[in-house]
């Protein structure tokens, strides 16, 4: 007698296929430099995370979360899953922040999981890469460039673009850098990530509640934090 296939397993392990879904990459620096309060609070910030998705509905049903974390080394702690599938993770700092490699491993797997929506005729949101980092890139000056170059590549696809990268800059961040990937850098004035990590609950949640191609208004982010000093004149909601 076989077994009965799951309407996720006839979907490639897509929950809720009836609703249109959200992909967002949680690419977090785990170097060297985050150990201690840092990291405790980006852990607790992680958790608390999914416990205020979980909390919507909608969002609940549409919302997938991957995390990939960086430092010597890249590693995909979490592939995307249904928000509430998202397993409790407890991240250990250490070694260098290699950034270039970390951004290249979190476009491919956005445009694998975009692909699998569109396999299957789900429609999706314009997926999300939320990088957190509170050091220098120890890629090489090519790796970074190629990085860039990608991603300026992936949001001028089409006439809304493929994603969107955001960049959290903390500490001993370099502005300059964060600037050549991406006009979207957020300045953290200390390692409290819960206020960021409330503000993108908040985000997803808009997004989830409207309808695939809107513009949605994004709320202002919380104190504490503030759109880096190139761009202190912008509207956060035109991001």
């Amino acid at each position: 007698m076989s077994e009965q296939i799951t309407k996720e397993q006839l979907f490639g392990g897509i929950a809720a296929p009836s609703e249109p879904h959200m992909a967002c990459v949680l690419l977090l620096d785990i170097s060297s430099s985050m150990k201690g309060a840092p990291i405790q609070s980006l852990n607790e910030a992680i958790a608390k995370f999914k416990q205020q998705v979980c909390q919507d509905p909608l969002a609940r049903k549409r919302v997938e979360v991957a995390i990939v974390t960086f430092e010597t080394h890249v590693e995909i702690v979490s592939d995307f899953m249904p928000i509430d599938q998202m397993p409790t993770i407890t991240l250990e700092p250490g070694g260098q922040t290699h950034m270039a490699e970390a951004i290249q491993v979190a476009i491919d797997l956005v445009k694998k999981r975009t692909r699998e929506y569109q396999g299957v005729g789900v429609p999706c949101f314009k997926p999300w890469i939320f990088m957190i980092t509170d050091g220098v890139s120890m890629s090489t000056k090519e790796a970074m460039q190629e990085a860039a170059a990608r991603i300026h590549e992936e949001e001028s696809k089409g006439s809304n673009g493929r994603l969107k990268f955001w960049a959290l800059g903390v500490d001993d961040y370099d502005k300059e850098e964060l600037f050549q990937l991406t006009d979207r850098v957020i300045e953290l004035k200390q390692h409290e990530f819960t206020g960021i990590f409330d503000w993108l609950v908040d985000s997803m949640s808009a997004i989830s509640k409207s309808q695939v191609g809107d513009r949605i208004e994004l709320d202002n982010l919380p104190e504490g934090a503030g759109m880096a000093a190139d761009i202190e004149e912008r509207d956060v909601s035109e991001w």
